[in-house]
């Protein structure tokens, strides 16, 4: 670390930078519970932001205290850290107050009612989801909030109150909760915070510290010192590695990682369908965990089950807004948002048993449905006509309900001559960006001469299954247009979110109402009746809505997914096939350098249907133009800090008197080592006479007497005598030139 003799502007800044890299890294041991993606980010930003905050304040603080003569305090002043909260809580309200996700740059009382319900919400997550959660936005706000409030917290500790002993203890903040759910924190942790704390303590605060004037002390005493400081930097590394290294160790033992914290949790896994989708968000594994089972009483599965609807796209992200409960609904009623349609089949009833899913919404079929809820949930249930949702309770481990399917008879002929929609404006609202017209121009080639909004649909999900023209991947490309419908129409690539929004989006662009719809695929075959629901089985798929029929499933991700499509959409296109646009005709649309925006529209890690692990593939430009423009401005503040420290030692009277001994060194003359300051003029005089024959002129003598005065009184004077810098350089300066006559060593 730094050497003891540093001034004090040095060990300020030192210690800020220490304590936000202990919380920066304690920030991260979070990330296993849940799952890294924006929050992250946003939390080392406001690290950064708020620890130059508290730091800068605090040096031009403490450096006015200096020029007006004000000694050292006990405590330093509150006013940084008062600075560095509001930094702090402009940053969350800006970061995770806004309508969406994406951040804003003023705040209102809106910002501020919506952080509390966020909270709300995270406090919800938190009381039924097992670790990891997704890191939704709720999950996001509550990491960086704490995050930030620790950082403010350790830095009054060790800049304000000067007990950097005790930054440690807001810390254990950032670390009990990985600790107790998954009994471990990463390995880099804890060799990064236990190396920044210790560091910590090598910084003499000001209780003990003296002045900038008399911390300076002899070039050997110097020495030493940075020496010191060397092997006190590298043994709080060794021993924050060699701890790091046991623990990791004691992993191995039986019982050894989780034995501890076992009273504190339970096992397992849980799901809950995320409601943030981002179509830019890219998806690995997904949790094999069953979600739930059921039984039919045939041999036909349930079909798809759905858990909510959304209709609102921003161009990147679908939203539900404010969450609403239901009307109350009497056993035997049909739940449909009309009329439900006359089907000739019989109705069919369906036992479902609740596994690890914990959702406030219970998973329906897409046809009109009785629900037998009982005591699932607590038995607080309301059905929500407008998105067709069964909510308000909370499912359980071992919850159970009865669905009482009335199918419909969705044929192709009849759905062909089905009359216009007349809906809300919102299920044909497109979002408006660069490529919007492109998209819709697009639409307007793959459904060709078809007509009907039956033919168009079919076209449009006929296309987009084409295994030729369309990749399944999990992993999504970046794109680089800055509307991600249309960079999933030049990459093509991606998986149900990117397929079914991107059916949404053309189908509205052509005047069809379409929304998309959450839920999971049929599971697995498990008994002549029965089947399995896993985490793997979360999708997503878009809807189409035909007056007399309702909602309509359509299947646009591909078959290696999803199988095979609704057998109502299966029909030949009204007459020929529709002609659809190949690779090559829509990439002869791409747009060029000269159109295409600045701003990368980049992939952020995240969780999408279900709690998943993430990929991360990579940051935006502006993200690496921030960074490194703040790194150019980090080296030159140090760089300029550590001029002007040499220029400050230049003017300081022990190092004027360390360069007169050295010159009298280079002369062959060295002084005893009991000789003191007072005598040390006498005693150079008779040592240069003696070695030379010469005596020094009288001004020098006055000079040499003057520099050691101020030499002594800087080393023992509780006010030391300081000469000015002019008149400190003319003393050095008389002084050498007169010893190198005297000696002859010019």
């Amino acid at each position: 670390m730094i050497p003891a003799h540093a001034g004090p502007t040095a060990r300020t800044v030192a210690s800020g930078v220490l304590v936000a890299v202990a919380v920066a890294a304690s920030m991260l041991a979070l990330t296993s519970i849940v799952v890294p993606g924006g929050w992250t980010r946003a939390g080392l930003v406001g690290i950064v932001m708020v620890s130059v905050t508290t730091v800068g304040s605090r040096v031009v603080i403490e450096r006015r205290a200096r020029a007006r003569g004000l000694r050292a305090r006990a405590s330093g002043s509150a006013w940084p850290s008062v600075l560095g909260g509001v930094v702090a809580a402009w940053l969350v309200l800006a970061r995770f107050g806004g309508p969406t996700a994406d951040p804003t740059v003023f705040v209102t009382p809106e910002h501020v009612a919506r952080v509390v319900a966020r909270l709300g919400e995270a406090g919800e997550i938190a009381r039924s989801e097992v670790a990891p959660v997704a890191g939704s936005v709720p999950m996001g706000l509550l990491a960086v909030g704490g995050t930030l409030l620790v950082l403010l917290l350790a830095d009054a500790l060790a800049g304000a109150l000067r007990r950097p002993a005790a930054v440690g203890l807001p810390l254990l903040a950032l670390w009990c909760p990985p600790l107790v759910l998954t009994g471990r924190v990463p390995w880099g942790v804890f060799v990064v915070t236990v190396t920044a704390l210790l560091l910590l303590l090598t910084l003499d605060g000001p209780l003990v510290a003296r002045s900038r004037r008399q911390e300076r002390t002899p070039a050997p005493v110097r020495r030493a010192e940075r020496s010191r400081a060397v092997a006190t930097t590298a043994a709080a590394a060794v021993l924050a590695i060699v701890a790091g290294l046991v623990g990791s160790a004691s992993a191995a033992l039986p019982g050894g990682p989780t034995g501890w914290y076992r009273a504190f949790t339970t096992t397992g896994d849980t799901i809950r369908l995320a409601e943030d989708l981002d179509i830019l968000r890219s998806l690995t594994e997904r949790s094999s965990s069953v979600v739930l089972s059921y039984d039919t009483g045939s041999e036909s599965d349930a079909g798809p089950l759905r858990s909510y609807t959304a209709t609102a796209f921003d161009g990147r992200r679908w939203q539900r807004g404010e969450e609403r409960g239901g009307r109350e609904f009497a056993a035997g009623e049909v739940l449909w948002p009309d009329d439900p349609p006359a089907g000739e089949a019989a109705p069919r009833a369906i036992s479902i048993a609740v596994g690890e899913l914990r959702d406030d919404k219970l998973p329906l079929t897409i046809d009109p449905r009785e629900v037998e809820a009982g005591d699932a949930g607590g038995g607080q249930w309301g059905y929500d006509p407008a998105r067709d949702e069964v909510v308000g309770g909370l499912t359980d481990a071992g919850d159970s309900y009865t669905l009482t399917v009335h199918e419909r008879d969705l044929d192709p002929a009849v759905l062909r001559d089905a009359p216009a929609a007349d809906l809300d404006a919102v299920y044909t609202q497109v979002p408006d960006t660069v490529h919007a017209g492109d998209v819709e121009e697009a639409a307007r080639e793959v459904v060709g001469p078809a007509e009907t909004t039956y033919d168009q649909a079919v076209a449009l999900q006929r296309w987009l299954r084409d295994p030729t023209r369309f990749t399944y991947s999990t992993t999504i490309p970046r794109g680089g247009t800055g509307d991600p419908v249309w960079d999933f129409l030049q990459h093509r690539t991606g998986y149900c979110i990117q397929f079914a929004t991107t059916m949404v989006v053309m189908a509205r662009s052509i005047g069809i109402p379409a929304r998309l719809a959450v839920g999971y695929l049929p599971g697995d075959r498990t008994g002549e009746t029965t089947w399995e629901v896993t985490g793997q089985d979360s999708h997503a798929w878009p809807e189409v809505y035909f007056p007399g029929a309702g909602w309509v499933r359509f299947e646009p991700t591909p078959a290696q997914q999803t199988g095979s499509a609704p057998a109502y959409t299966m029909p030949r296109v009204q007459g020929d096939p529709a002609a659809v646009p190949t690779a090559n005709d829509l990439r002869d649309r791409r747009p060029t350098a000269a159109s295409t925006p600045t701003e990368d529209a980049s992939p952020t890690a995240s969780s999408v249907v279900a709690a998943t692990s993430v990929v991360d593939t990579g940051l935006p430009a502006w993200a690496w133009i921030t960074s490194g423009t703040l790194l150019v401005a980090l080296a030159g503040g140090l760089v300029l800090l550590a001029r002007r420290r040499r220029a400050a030692q230049e003017l300081d009277p022990e190092i004027a008197w360390q360069q007169v001994l050295t010159r009298l060194a280079s002369g062959g003359v060295q002084l005893p080592p009991a000789t003191t300051l007072r005598r040390a003029p006498g005693a150079i005089a008779s040592a240069v006479t003696s070695r030379s024959g010469r005596e020094l002129p009288p001004e020098v003598l006055e000079d040499l007497a003057a520099l050691a005065d101020a030499t002594e009184s800087g080393r023992y004077a509780r006010e030391p005598r300081r000469p000015e810098p002019e008149e400190l350089e003319r003393l050095t300066g008389s002084v050498t030139a007169g010893l190198d006559e005297g000696l002859g060593t010019r």
